[in-house]
């Protein structure tokens, strides 16, 4: 952790270094740094290395992704584009002997009820060699090739995300997925749709997890397009709105780049519940 903090303890010992340079805390301060740099000095020189060609090594992705740094990743139901927050990895391994780096992250959300955030795991699959960064599976926002655009279009879905709180009428032509047995199933839907987050919740509350219903015929992969567009409006939910992290009004754009790229919405062609993308990228 304190190596991820490196540049920021070096400037907050410069910082004491002008206002009391023979201080106990500047000695003891230099001293940690000291420690770190000799430590890590050959992880260092080798992470320097790695990513002046924009490339990691799996037993060096502990040092790619700093806590509260934004990470890039996909839709695990519709493989659309979208963020999420890093807090800590680690390795883990599946019931199946493969190994991974687990990232445990979080994003906002909105559950019916309240607006907050909700945690998230991302899987990198251990890899031989070194990989270009932009192609694991999840990775810093900031090594994105394009970067600026993704920010742009994920600040726009987090805005389309708050102002879908609440009930809601529209029109859906694409893919959405639910969950059966813990995976996502994708389905296309070209009909009307009722957004409502707190029923759905209601009803499904393990996520939207419906085994009474076999995989239809209509299953369709990601490839897809799909547009959800404006309708009549049932308004604003009645049941209020409460909080848990900031007003959603209030929203700052790094926070509305980790809202969540889905809603809860019912299909009155298919008669199904299912997570719909926001926006189309």
């Amino acid at each position: 952790m304190l190596y991820h903090y490196l540049p920021e303890l070096e400037s907050y010992r410069s910082e004491l270094d002008r206002d009391s340079p023979d201080s106990t805390c500047t000695k003891h301060l230099s001293l940690l740094i000291d420690h770190i740099k000799k430590t890590y000095a050959s992880t260092t020189d080798t992470l320097i290395s790695l990513l002046q060609s924009k490339e990691i090594t799996y037993n060096l992705l502990w040092a790619l992704f700093k806590s509260n740094s934004l990470v890039y990743t996909t839709c695990f139901g519709t493989g659309k584009p979208r963020c999420v927050k890093y807090d800590f990895g680690e390795e883990k391994e599946s019931l199946e002997g493969v190994k991974y780096y687990n990232l445990e992250c979080r994003y906002l959300d909105f559950n019916g009820e309240k607006f907050g955030e909700a945690s998230i795991e991302a899987k990198i699959v251990k890899f031989l060699g070194t990989k270009p960064i932009n192609a694991l599976e999840a990775f810093p926002l900031q090594y994105h090739t394009d970067g600026k655009r993704v920010r742009a279009d994920l600040i726009k879905c987090g805005r389309k995300f708050v102002s879908l709180r609440g009930s809601h009428h529209r029109r859906c032509h694409g893919p959405a997925f639910f969950m059966r047995r813990g995976q996502p199933v994708r389905v296309a839907i070209n009909s009307q749709i009722m957004i409502d987050a707190a029923f759905f919740q209601e009803i499904n509350p393990n996520g939207g997890s419906r085994p009474s219903v076999t995989e239809p015929q209509w299953a369709i992969n990601s490839s897809s397009e799909w547009h959800l567009s404006s309708g009549s409006s049932s308004g604003p939910s009645s049941r209020q709105v409460e909080s848990i992290c900031t007003e959603p009004v209030k929203l700052t754009e790094e926070e509305l780049l980790i809202c969540c790229p889905t809603v809860p919405g019912f299909s009155l062609g298919i008669k199904l519940w299912g997570k719909i993308p926001v926006f189309k990228d």
